[in-house]
């Protein structure tokens, strides 16, 4: 499915996006794990966007799902996750319980032979990312982190013009994330992920997808009273010599922002970056002309979870075990980096086990 392309100035013909037609892809018979408000966006957006279909819903809240099932027009709902996927009319699950149970629900729905997409982060440490993945590869299903932003249409315009060199060389990214979380208490838990987890993964992976795995970290920033991270400032350098600085608050709001810097030119997201939005592409130079691509379309905001939910539902139909636009070996380094990050920080959290995994430890800042 191409959209239209909206360009502000004629300087340069910006890539139309890429994406899979919704009624081009197998029609998966899902269910959800977890009834929040990422399972409710998802139901809405799967709902009105896809050839998808939701069938059933499950919570291990009693009434939880039967509500939510009534709520979004879902036909079913079951007791608890092991009824759910001991059903014959189930193709693939969404996981979208706490990242810390993440390992133990993606295991119940894979050992039953279900396809799995896996809200972000896909677990709480890389060992359990690795185990979540080894599973679903011995059991010949396919396993995807719910990394949204990189199926929406302006990544797939990035993508492009990273492609055709019109960056050149990228050199440095720069993204800012910073809203404000203090009236949330699960952004403080660690169980549901923390503030480094929920949001601090999507400038990581960013830069994992275009810069590639870093060979430095730094990060600076301040604890919450608990003794979690409230915000940090972290830079990333890059064996070819790239530099990716990022800030994160979850104390104050400020705009979304996301930029990638090349020897030729500069790609500036529109901002919220992680919703659909659009780009801008900047010729190198001071004070040089934008050509941008604005995405007018439907589906807007969170509703953009159902190109996830798509493209999902492609590379099912085409026996694919990971996802090629995010392989598994990234989700497990993103754990990596956020670890090391958060270690940094001197975050209360962290156990022994968990420390005793990162060989940079409190020691020096590569990563081996």
């Amino acid at each position: 499915m191409s959209k239209m392309v909206i360009l502000v100035s004629m300087s340069l013909q910006m890539p139309t996006p890429v994406v899979p037609e919704p009624t081009a892809v197998p029609s998966l018979r899902w269910g959800i794990f977890g009834t929040g408000w990422i399972s409710e966006e998802f139901a809405t957006s799967t709902a009105t966007y896809t050839a998808q279909q939701i069938i059933t819903v499950a919570s291990r809240t009693p009434g939880k799902a039967a509500q939510f099932a009534q709520d979004f027009g879902i036909p079913e709902s079951d007791e608890s996750y092991e009824s759910l996927v001991r059903r014959d009319d189930i193709d693939a699950v969404y996981i979208a319980t706490r990242p810390g149970d993440h390992l133990e629900h993606a295991l119940i729905a894979i050992n039953a032979g279900k396809h799995v997409l896996i809200e972000k982060p896909v677990a709480m440490t890389p060992e359990d990312a690795a185990s979540i993945f080894k599973a679903a590869r011995n059991a010949g299903v396919f396993a995807m982190e719910a990394m949204w932003n990189r199926y929406l249409p302006q990544a797939s315009v990035v993508r492009q013009l990273i492609e055709q060199g019109a960056l050149g060389t990228p050199e440095l990214m720069l993204v800012d994330f910073c809203q404000d979380q203090t009236a949330d208490p699960r952004k403080w838990d660690p169980s549901h992920g923390t503030i480094m987890f929920d949001m601090g993964i999507y400038p990581v992976s960013f830069a994992l997808e275009f810069l590639g795995y870093p060979t430095q970290i730094r990060a600076m920033g301040q604890l919450h009273s608990n003794g979690t991270e409230a915000e940090a400032t972290v830079l990333l350098n890059f064996e070819s010599g790239a530099r990716a600085i990022f800030t994160l608050s979850g104390l104050t709001h400020a705009p979304h922002h996301a930029t990638i810097a090349g020897s030729e030119g500069i790609v500036e997201y529109l901002t919220p970056f992680v919703v659909p939005s659009g780009v801008s592409f900047i010729p190198t130079g001071f004070n040089q002309p934008a050509t941008t691509w604005r995405d007018e379309f439907e589906p807007r905001g969170h509703q953009g979870l159902s190109y996830e939910a798509t493209v999902f539902a492609q590379y099912v139909g085409e026996n694919l075990t990971e996802s090629p636009l995010h392989p598994h070996e990234q989700s497990i380094q993103a754990l990596k980096i956020v670890r090391e990050i958060v270690s940094q920080l001197g975050v209360t959290y962290l156990n022994d086990s968990q420390c005793e995994t990162l060989s940079y430890h409190h020691t020096t800042h590569l990563i081996l």
